[in-house]
């Protein structure tokens, strides 16, 4: 598999694509001026301690106070030695002063996720220094494992623990042990600015989107690494160079006049990830909706007939299904509780192969995805661990007409809300009433005469006219009073009674 980087920092924002055999496979964009990343630490001070709910909320200098659960504290400050910088949770207290590392973005109303354990990756390992645990990818086969576990142990600090990453697994017990030096430097450097910073403050913040891209990306089957602007590029090259090895010289910088992402057709890619609708080769395709609690994706035919056997095309429509969805939810940074609805299939066998090629699929996804086995009504249920923000965050917002539900009020419902306003209209005395409204509102009143049976039973003798607007929305309208004998109107009102 052919893999290239794409990352541009030209404008407020970066952006970054990681594009799979020509195909996008990631998305990512988040603004420059970005206060906090997933990785930062702080130094945060206690707000309130809430014991039902075993959390503490914590401020760490951002719009809205850190959440801190007690799964996420250490179980015994005293292993390592912390006084107020590792506190237990039941010792923690408002006004204590904590180290604490985001690692989940802030959402909605819900400030950013935090954990005492800290941790630091780098592109071969991660460091631990509160945590006395060595392991290794669960991406590496079982004979590196073997090996890489052997160099993890001899690796280990005295204090804390390390896990080697899948793109450690080719690389020297020299080169890991270099990069495992630094990171406990890095660590050692936030320990002292702990000691004279005052809460809240950022300790650490990692670098910009290239250089996560390159630690967290890299590996022996990229090709390239385009970089659209100087400050971006030289600050990954800069990184490139420390880490050695081949990376640093296929890190390229995009020259060209144009954008980027169009000279190496990548926006019309990401302009698909702005519909919930998922065409597939087949001419079958995927419908992903997105809620509150879930993420549901359909699985429809459309107009694949495949075979004349209607199990077997079924089957091999869940099957395309099944790589696209994988794609999809790493494209889409879609997480949390993810449902998949397939179509039908009577064979066991089929059932199990389909949940097998999604499992295979979901295993290019760095984020941890774990698949429960089919139903006989064909559901399948996903979870995902959500560290960021999914890609329609940043692409979307929310419509400001249908707050969110997907819906518009109906005509009828409008209708009845006029009616509503003209009751009360000439129950306050008025004669005349004008409403100014939406010009497809005004030609569905009339052409379904819609209020007519109103006339004779409720407002005989009075006279209703409408101004339409091709600029308002369809929900929007004005109603106003007028008694006055002689009226001023534009050429475009109708009467309507």
């Amino acid at each position: 598999m052919s893999v290239s980087i794409y990352v541009d920092g030209t404008g407020g924002n970066y952006v970054g694509a990681v594009v799979e055999d020509g195909r996008l496979a990631e998305y990512r964009i988040e603004k420059k001026n970005k206060t906090v990343t997933t990785g930062s630490v702080f130094k945060g001070k206690v707000e309130n301690v809430l014991e039902g709910m075993q959390a503490a909320f914590v401020n760490v200098g951002l719009e809205k106070n850190g959440y801190l659960s007690a799964g996420d504290m250490l179980m015994d400050k005293n292993d390592l030695g912390g006084d107020v910088l590792f506190p237990d949770f039941s010792e923690l207290e408002e006004g204590d002063e904590i180290m604490v590392q985001a690692v989940k973005d802030p959402s909605g109303t819900k400030g950013v996720r935090l954990t005492a354990n800290v941790s630091f990756a780098g592109r071969l390992v991660v460091y631990m220094p509160t945590v006395e645990f060595v392991g290794v990818s669960r991406k590496a086969d079982e004979k590196q494992r073997i090996r890489l576990l052997k160099i993890a142990e001899e690796l280990k600090p005295k204090k804390g623990g390390l896990i080697i990453r899948t793109a450690g697994a080719l690389a020297a017990k020299s080169e890991i042990k270099r990069e495992l030096t630094a990171l406990k430097k890095q660590y050692e450097k936030i320990e002292e600015d702990f000691k004279t910073a005052t809460a809240p403050a950022l300790l650490y913040g990692e670098g910009n989107l290239a250089v996560r891209m390159i630690r967290d990306v890299w590996g022996e089957n990229v090709d390239k690494f385009v970089i659209a602007d100087k400050e971006t590029f030289d600050e990954a090259a800069d990184y490139a160079k420390r880490l050695g090895g081949d990376v640093a010289g296929k890190i390229k910088r995009y020259n060209g006049k144009t954008d980027m992402f169009t000279a190496f057709g990548l926006n019309t890619q990401v302009g698909e990830l702005l519909g919930n609708k998922v065409k597939l080769e087949s001419g079958a395709y995927l419908v992903i909706d997105t809620t509150e609690a879930l993420v549901s994706i359909d699985v429809n035919t459309g107009s694949f007939v495949g075979t004349d056997n209607l199990e077997q095309t079924v089957y091999e429509t869940n099957l395309l299904a099944a790589k696209e969805i994988a794609r999809q939810i790493r494209l889409r940074n879609l997480s949390g509780i993810i449902i998949v609805d397939f179509i039908d299939m009577a064979e066991k066998e089929h059932r199990a192969a389909v949940v097998r090629e999604l499992e295979r699929e979901l295993e290019r996804d760095r984020e941890k995805a774990s698949v429960v086995g089919m139903t006989p009504l064909g559901l399948v249920e996903i979870t995902r661990k959500k560290r960021r923000k999914g890609s329609e965050s940043m692409l979307l917002k929310p419509c400001p007409y249908c707050q969110g539900s997907g819906f518009v009020q109906s005509n009828d419902y409008v209708v009845m809300r006029i009616r509503t306003g003209l009751l009360d209209l000439f129950a306050d005395g008025y004669n005349n009433a004008i409403i100014d409204l939406n010009a497809d509102i005004c030609d569905f009143i009339l052409s379904t005469k819609a209020l007519r049976g109103d006339v004779e039973k409720i407002w005989k003798g009075k006279r209703v006219y409408m101004i339409p607007h091709r600029t308002y929305h369809q929900h929007f309208f004005l109603i106003k009073g007028d008694n006055s004998k002689v009226i001023d109107l534009p050429e475009k009102a109708v009467l309507l009674y």
